[in-house]
C-alpha cells in the first residue's frame, strides 16, 4: 500500500485520507489510538494544513475518526449495532458488546408537565410531576447519544435521588420499584445534530443523527418512560430481524 503522496490526478487530501484509512483497516491504527497532530501529518507527508484538515474532516464525517475537544483526534470503533425489536437498556446493551458504558448527567430534577404530556403518560389528574433526566450516554468514554427521559413521579417518587451517572435506569426501575418493563414503542426519524447538542456529542453541528422517541410500558399498558434521544448517525447502526409470515406462505403455496 502506498504511503507517500505525489502530485497527480488524485487530490492530495484524498491520498492522505486513503493512507490513514488503510492504516486503520490494517490495524496499524487501532480503535482509541490518537492520530498524529496536524503539524506532524504535514511534516510526515509533506502536505499543507488545508490538505490535512480536509482529509481528517472527511474521515470524521464517515465515522472512521472522532474528535475530543482539547485532546486531539482518535480512531473510532466500528459502528455500534443495536438489535431491534429487543427491549434494550443502553448500559446492558453496551456490556453485551464488550464495551464500558457510562453516562454524563446534564440534568436530574422533578418538573410538572403540560396537559399533552400528562395525557401521553396517563398521569393522575392530581399529580403531573415527572422525573426529568438528561444524560449523555457513552461507550468507552465516547459520546453516542443524548437521552431526555421523563418518568412519572407517582411511580418512582425518589428517582431524582439515584446516581444515574453510574447506575442503569432500567435496573433501578426493576430492582428498587418493582417495575417490570414489558414492551415499548419507538419511532425513528433522520435528523441533524443541533448546535446545543454538538458539543456534548463531540461532533459537528448538522452531523447526521437518529431522532428516537420511545414510550415504555408495563404489561397492563401503564406508561413508565418517555425518552427522546438524539443519536450520532456515524456511530450507531440498527438491525431488525424480519420474520416471514409462514401461514401466508403456506396459503400462497396451496393456491
Amino acid at each position: 500500500m502506498r504511503n507517500t503522496i505525489e502530485e497527480g490526478n488524485v487530490p492530495l487530501y484524498q491520498q492522505l485520507k486513503n493512507i490513514l484509512k488503510g492504516q486503520m483497516l490494517s490495524g496499524v491504527l487501532k480503535p482509541g489510538d490518537q492520530i498524529p497532530s496536524e503539524s506532524e501529518l504535514c511534516r510526515i507527508y509533506g502536505v499543507s494544513r488545508i490538505t490535512v484538515r480536509q482529509a481528517v474532516r472527511s474521515l470524521v464525517d464517515e465515522g472512521f475518526l472522532y474528535r475530543k475537544q482539547g485532546k486531539g483526534t482518535f480512531v473510532a470503533s466500528p459502528k455500534l449495532r443495536r438489535r431491534l425489536p429487543k427491549l434494550y437498556s443502553f448500559s446492558e446493551d453496551m456490556m453485551e458488546l464488550g464495551l464500558r458504558p457510562s453516562s454524563k448527567l446534564l440534568e436530574q430534577t422533578v418538573i410538572e408537565v403540560d396537559e399533552e404530556l400528562a395525557e401521553l403518560l396517563r398521569l393522575p389528574s392530581a399529580n403531573r410531576q415527572v422525573n426529568k433526566l438528561v444524560r449523555v450516554r457513552m461507550a468507552n468514554d465516547e459520546p453516542i447519544l443524548i437521552e431526555r427521559t421523563l418518568v412519572p413521579v407517582y411511580l418512582c417518587p425518589d428517582l431524582w435521588k439515584e446516581d444515574l451517572e453510574r447506575g442503569s435506569l432500567y435496573a433501578i426501575l426493576r430492582e428498587k420499584y418493582g417495575l417490570l418493563l414489558d414492551h415499548a414503542y419507538e419511532t425513528y426519524e433522520v435528523g441533524k445534530v443541533r448546535k446545543d447538542e454538538a458539543r456534548s456529542l463531540g461532533c459537528r453541528v448538522g452531523s447526521p443523527a437518529f431522532i428516537i422517541e420511545r414510550f415504555t410500558y408495563l404489561r397492563n399498558e401503564v406508561p413508565v418512560e418517555l425518552t427522546r434521544s438524539v443519536a450520532r448517525g456515524d456511530r450507531l447502526r440498527f438491525t431488525v430481524k424480519l420474520v416471514a409470515d409462514q401461514a401466508q406462505i403456506r396459503r400462497e403455496i396451496e393456491f
